[in-house]
């Protein structure tokens, strides 16, 4: 028998480096009581009779029922692991209500207030404890928490989906004590998930990834609703056809390849589908459990995994919960993967698929960074695809997005090189409602052409009624040339016709310049802060919630909205301004007249 050498530490305990735990990847969850020295002096015996109660409840109820495992708790708190982000975020959610639904008593010095951080990290765990610079990171963020409020990591951000996990806050990034450098976090609010309506649109691009959707296994007593399999695929399959960015196949496509053992295999082989939506429906005496996942048939990779429980009758709702749950988890699950997978591979090795899909989603991006590698996918798809409509108008689209988030040094360079793409992508593809709604977008923010911008976007309506950039183009038009009512149903009319858009902080940009030129000012400082919400860093939205400030005569809060503005476009001037598009229309001189209100300089 061999014996492990062993060395003895001052304390006498014997530490065997054999008997490490492994690193492993968990969620950790950490909350404490706010002013807890307070509160236990105040009442010492209530405090710790609270607690104790509070705290039994947290580890027999809320920790098992969400997956988790209580790794300690203290007089005045507590650290739980899980082993996804969604499970961890709906527990703080539980046990905030928990504390919150025992605060009955009339003195609110003696109610139980909690403040929670959750984070995602490798740690180590033995019996006792968890160890590791991410655990002391998760503590550090719950440092930024108020009362009742849960504040995530960026790692832990990237799990979730706003709306259906919670109200998400970018809260930009922050300097913890004892961490050297600033963390990007979030704060998630807790709020119903709503309703979405549901309309289908064509998808005819080739390079687009393609989405095909499984019939879900049917496990349990089928007898209640033997035709629920094929009732949830043939929805998502509706919902999703909205997307702009995948196509998806037909259920006629997939529908005989339920049964079969090796129908990936057979997706792989006969289809030239991407990404497969698959999950399991089990009937549990009434209750259904619905378990989804996304697979990428290329790299065999999972993309996104979700289980909960439903009921039976959601599912044929027509604002079914479910479905919308479903169909935003998957649809966000395609735009981060995109993203990922652009940003790890190298540029020759990926497919035009790829490298088109990711380029959609990083030019949308907060990061400048995210959207300047947006511009090298795009370079790339270019030289590999110059005849293709579609990669013309996604270019033309980013060069205008470059001058209106003021990141171009030269404006009139940027709105030539956009015309030149859109002009390209119309004679190579005459009758491709993107391509001529793109036109029709450059036309109406960069060179002035109000009737001839109209007649594109109205023309890319006409072949494809339910194209969703195309309303919000038209909106666009709306609020520089036309009728700014007109432009406040338009956009509303857009976000309806893509209710799970990636991103949806782009539709309530344009949505808040149109309540802002109508002069519904309250409505448009609160849709430009709800798209702040999502992306805090966009200097689009900050110009329509400054003008919709000064123009509601809210003059400090405009004030604190344009330092926000200058850390975004430091170098923003008067003239700057005028530079990033057509300034002879009636909403830039609006803009320009708030910001020259705001002592801007020339």
């Amino acid at each position: 028998m061999t014996t492990t050498q062993t060395n003895d530490n001052s304390s006498g305990i014997d530490l065997d480096a054999d008997y490490l735990a492994p690193r492993e990847l968990r969620v950790v969850l950490v909350c404490d009581v706010v002013e807890s020295v307070r509160w236990m002096e105040q009442d010492e015996d209530y405090a710790v009779t609270r607690w104790q109660a509070f705290a039994q409840h947290v580890r027999g109820i809320i920790v098992p029922a969400h997956g988790g495992s209580v790794v300690k708790s203290t007089g005045d708190g507590m650290m739980v692991e899980f082993t996804n982000a969604r499970s961890a975020v709906q527990a703080a959610n539980a046990l905030h209500a928990k504390a919150a639904q025992g605060n009955t008593d009339p003195n609110p010095q003696r109610h139980l207030q909690l403040r929670t951080g959750i984070h995602e990290t490798h740690a180590r765990r033995d019996a006792h404890d968890l160890y590791g610079h991410g655990v002391n990171l998760a503590a550090r963020i719950t440092t930024l928490a108020g009362p009742g409020e849960i504040i995530v990591s960026a790692p832990v951000r990237d799990h979730l989906t706003d709306v259906l996990d919670g109200d998400i806050e970018d809260m930009g990034e922050c300097y913890l004590k004892h961490i050297a450098e600033p963390q990007r976090v979030y704060r998630v609010h807790h709020q119903e998930g709503k309703n979405i309506s549901i309309t289908a649109s064509a998808q005819t691009d080739t390079l687009l990834p393609v989405l095909a959707v499984l019939a879900f296994d049917l496990k349990g007593d089928s007898t209640q609703c033997p035709w629920l399999d094929d009732v949830v695929a043939d929805a998502l399959v509706t919902i999703l056809s909205t997307l702009q960015q995948v196509r998806v196949l037909s259920r006629l496509s997939t529908h005989s390849l339920a049964d079969r053992p090796d129908r990936i295999a057979r997706l792989r082989e006969q289809t030239t589908a991407r990404y497969v939506v698959s999950g399991r429906l089990v009937n549990m005496a009434g209750k259904l459990l619905v378990y989804a996942e996304v697979l990428d048939i290329e790299s065999n990779e999972l993309c996104w995994a979700e289980q909960f429980y439903c009921a039976i009758e959601d599912l044929v709702d027509r604002d079914s919960q479910t479905l919308q749950r479903l169909s935003t988890g998957i649809a966000k699950a395609i735009a981060d993967h995109s993203v990922k997978f652009a940003a790890y591979q190298s540029l020759p090795s990926l497919s035009g698929q790829s490298l088109l899909l990711g380029s959609i989603n990083s030019m949308h991006r907060a990061s400048p960074l995210e959207f300047e590698g947006s511009g090298r996918l795009l370079d790339t798809l270019l030289e590999r695809y110059a005849r293709h409509g579609s990669v013309r108008a996604w270019a033309g689209k980013w060069h205008v997005l470059k001058v209106l988030r003021g990141l171009s040094h030269n404006p009139k360079h940027e709105t030539k090189l956009a015309i030149d793409h859109a002009k390209a992508a119309i004679d190579l593809f005459p009758q491709n409602a993107h391509a001529l709604s793109v036109q029709g977008h450059v036309l109406c923010q960069l060179s002035g052409c109000g009737d001839e911008a109209k007649q594109m976007i109205d023309a890319a309506l006409d072949i494809n009624p339910s194209d969703a950039n195309a309303w919000l183009y038209k909106s666009v038009w709306s609020t520089m040339w036309g009728n700014p009512a007109d432009a406040v149903c338009q956009a509303l009319h857009a976000r309806e016709l893509s209710p799970i858009d990636p991103m949806s902080y782009y539709f309530d940009m344009i949505l808040a310049f149109a309540y802002a030129y109508s002069d519904q000012h309250d409505l448009a400082i609160k849709t430009a802060q709800k798209s702040l919400r999502s992306n805090r860093h966009h200097a689009p939205t900050l110009r329509a919630l400054l003008l919709a400030q000064v123009e509601s005569d809210r003059m400090m809060d405009a004030k604190e909205t344009l330092k926000l503005l200058l850390k975004e476009t430091p170098s923003l001037t008067l003239s700057s301004y005028q530079s990033m598009g057509s300034p002879e229309s009636q909403s830039r001189r609006r803009v320009y007249d708030a910001l020259r209100k705001l002592e801007v300089p020339v």
